[in-house]
């Protein structure tokens, strides 16, 4: 049984304070095993009650060694992540072009706005990145409600007319 030389950054008992006070539950599991391997516990024994492998706990001893309590943060928080594909300025003009009629006249579709935004902003953007800008801004897709290719719009109309009076005969030969 492999036992791990451990930095003395902290005691135990200030070991323990932190991993009960600690929000973050990645830096409160990497604390957890910094706990158990300052009681004297196999890396073994820690990788099976964590259910983590050996070389995570190695890792995460490592990084306490060199490093203490602030080694053990979670850094992916501080990640801005990636840049947005249109700046402030570009969105605003994208939503000053959704408020017109487009120039081909219809509805804005996917397809038509990401050609505005290659034409007027000369930037190329996948649909889906247009997709997602016109879902922030609260647009939604609208679709036509679906007809069937062989119905009748006239006899669609007269039964649209008609079915409420059958539903008020029907509605009183039931009550009496």
């Amino acid at each position: 049984m492999r036992r791990t030389r451990i930095a003395p950054h902290a005691s135990l008992e200030e070991v323990r304070q932190l991993l009960h006070t600690e929000q973050d539950p990645i830096a409160r599991t990497r604390l957890h095993a910094v706990f158990l391997a300052m009681q004297g516990k196999p890396q073994k024994e820690i990788a099976h009650t964590l259910g983590h492998s050996l070389r995570w706990v190695a890792s995460v001893v490592s990084r306490w060694n060199k490093g203490g309590v602030e080694a053990l943060k979670d850094l992916r928080h501080n990640n801005p992540g990636q840049r947005p594909k249109l700046t402030p300025d570009e969105v605003e003009r994208v939503l000053a072009a959704l408020k017109a009629p487009p120039s081909d006249g219809g509805l804005w579709t996917g397809p038509k706005l990401r050609a505005w935004v290659e034409r007027e902003l000369g930037k190329r953007l996948s649909l889906n990145p247009i997709y997602r800008l016109l879902h922030e801004m609260g647009f939604y897709l609208r679709v036509p409600r679906p007809q069937h290719r062989k119905g009748d719009e006239k006899a669609q109309v007269e039964f649209k007319k008609n079915s409420s009076k059958r539903l008020k005969k029907s509605k009183e030969r039931e009550r009496g």
